[in-house]
C-alpha cells in the first residue's frame, strides 16, 4: 500500500475515532463490460490483493476478504460475491470496531471497504477493456523476462519465459494462531512467494496451493501435502514454503506448528514432524523438491516467549534425516537460532532476503545461499547479539531451481 494511501487512512481513522458509522454494503454493483465470471474473479482478487485484503473461495460465485490493520489489532471481513454482470460486498466480521450488531460500526471500517470497492470497479473496467488485471497474473508471458513491480510487495520479480504446467507449490504462512502468539509478517511472506512462484518460477496460478493463518489446520496442512502425491507429475517439480512456528517436541523431533495445535501437544500430531514430511516429499515422483522453511524450533517465539505454558522446553532437538537425493532443503537458521522478522520490510527476515535474490531469476541455490546466509546474520545482529540468525542449506545443492 502507498504512503499517500496509508497518510490518508491515518488521518481518516483520526476523524472518526470512537464514531460510529452506517455499514456500506454493495450490492449488485454492475460489471459494465462483458465478460465471464472467472475474469470478474480475478479482478476481484488482484483488487484485494492490491489493497491489503486477503482473500478465501467460499464457493463458486461466492469469496471472503478479510483485512487487519494497526498492528493486527483491528480486523474487518466481507463477503464478496459475484457473477458475469454484478458483484456484491456485504459485512462479514470485524475486530475491535465497535460494530453495534446492527448497521453500525467504527467509520474506519468504511473506509477499507471503499477503498476495495473502488479498486474492484478499476480493476474491472482494465479487464473489460482487455488490458491484464494488476497484482494479478494468470498467465506468464513468453517474451524475454521484463521486471514487473507487485504493489505493496517489496520485490520486483523477473517474469519467466514459460509455464511450468507440471510443477506445483504449497504455500503456508500463519500469522495468528489460534493458542499461541503471532508470527509477524508470516502471512505476507506466504503470499509474496506465492507471487514469485507464480511471476519468476513460472507456475500457473491454479497449481499454488496457498494456506494462511486460520486456513492452516492441522487437517488442512495434513490434506495438502497428502494432495501434493496426486498432484506430482514426473515431468515437474513441487515447492513448499512454510513460515510460522516450528516447535521442538517431547519426542526430540522437530514439527511445524498448525493454526490450531498448541506447542505441548503437538507430538501427538506425527505427520507434521519434520523427518515425516521430508521422508514423504522425498518419495514423490517428481523431478525435484525445494523447501523453504522461515521458522525456527528453539520453543520460542520472536521476543524470545515460551511456546511452552510456563516452562522453558528442556529439549534436545534430534538432527533432521533427509533421504534421497530429489530434497533441497533451504532452513531460516539453525535448531536453536530466531526466525526474525523485518520490520521496515513487513516481512520475515530470511523470507525477504530469500525472495528478493530469487525474484531476479537465479536459479542456483548454492550459488545465492551464500549471499542469504550473509545478508541475514547480518541484520539479525544488528537486532542484538541474542537474536542472531544463520540460514542453512541442507541435501541436494545442486540441482537447480527449475
Amino acid at each position: 500500500m502507498s504512503i499517500k494511501l496509508w497518510i490518508y487512512l491515518l488521518l481518516v481513522g483520526m476523524l472518526f475515532q470512537g464514531c460510529l458509522r452506517t455499514i456500506s454494503n454493495y450490492n449488485n454493483v454492475p460489471v459494465q463490460n462483458q465478460m465471464d465470471r472467472s475474469a470478474v474473479k480475478n479482478a476481484i482478487n488482484a483488487a484485494a490483493r492490491s489493497n491489503g485484503w486477503r482473500t478465501k473461495d467460499i464457493r463458486p460465485g461466492l469469496m471472503e476478504a478479510e483485512i487487519w490493520w494497526n498492528a493486527s489489532k483491528h480486523m474487518a471481513k466481507v463477503n464478496i460475491g459475484y457473477s458475469a454482470r454484478n458483484y456484491t460486498i456485504t459485512y462479514a466480521d470485524s475486530k475491535n470496531l465497535n460494530y453495534d450488531g446492527k448497521n453500525n460500526i467504527h467509520g474506519g471500517y468504511n473506509v477499507y471497504v471503499n477503498l476495495l470497492k473502488k479498486e474492484i470497479d478499476k480493476q474491472l473496467k482494465l479487464a473489460g477493456s482487455g488490458l491484464p488485471t494488476q497484482n494479478h497474473a494468470t498467465s506468464v508471458p513468453s517474451s524475454a523476462p521484463l521486471a514487473t513491480s507487485v504493489t505493496g510487495l517489496p520485490y520486483t520479480f523477473k517474469a519467466a519465459t514459460k509455464t511450468k504446467p507440471d510443477s506445483f507449490a504449497l504455500v503456508i504462512g500463519i500469522n495468528r494462531y489460534q493458542q499461541n502468539t503471532s508470527v509477524d509478517y508470516a502471512d505476507t511472506s506466504a503470499l509474496a512467494f506465492a507471487e514469485l512462484a507464480n511471476k519468476t518460477f513460472g507456475i500457473p496460478q491454479e497449481n499454488i496451493i496457498v494456506l494462511t493463518n486460520e486456513q492452516a489446520t492441522s487437517g488442512q496442512l495434513k490434506a495438502k501435502i497428502e494432495l501434493l502425491k496426486e498432484l506430482a507429475d514426473s515431468r515437474g517439480n513441487i515447492y513448499v514454503y512454510f513460515a510460522g512456528h516450528g516447535v521442538p517436541g517431547k519426542d526430540g523431533s522437530t514439527y511445524i506448528l498448525p493454526y490450531d495445535m498448541s506447542a505441548d501437544s503437538i507430538h501427538l500430531e506425527p505427520n507434521l514432524k519434520l523427518d515425516n514430511i521430508y521422508a514423504k516429499l522425498s518419495k514423490l515422483k517428481v523431478k525435484k523438491v525445494f523447501i523453504f522453511m522461515d521458522s525456527c524450533f528453539s520453543g520460542k517465539d520472536d521476543k524470545g516467549g515460551l511456546l511452552y505454558r510456563g516452562v522453558a522446553p528442556v529439549l534436545k532437538s534430534k538432527k533432521t534425516v533427509i533421504t534421497g537425493n530429489k530434497l533441497t532443503i533451504l532452513t531460516a537458521g539453525k535448531s536453536t537460532d530466531f526466525a526474525n522478522d523485518f520490520k521496515s520490510k513487513e516481512q520475515r527476515m530470511f523470507s525477504y532476503y530469500l525472495i528478493n535474490e530469487l525474484s531476479q531469476g537465479e536459479t542456483n541455490l548454492n550459488k545465492v545461499y551464500p549471499e542469504i546466509k550473509s545478508k541475514v546474520r547480518r541484520s539479525s545482529l544488528m537486532k542484538g547479539i541474542g537474536y542472531k540468525q544463520v540460514p542453512q542449506i541442507y541435501g541436494n545443492k545442486e540441482q537447480k531451481l527449475y
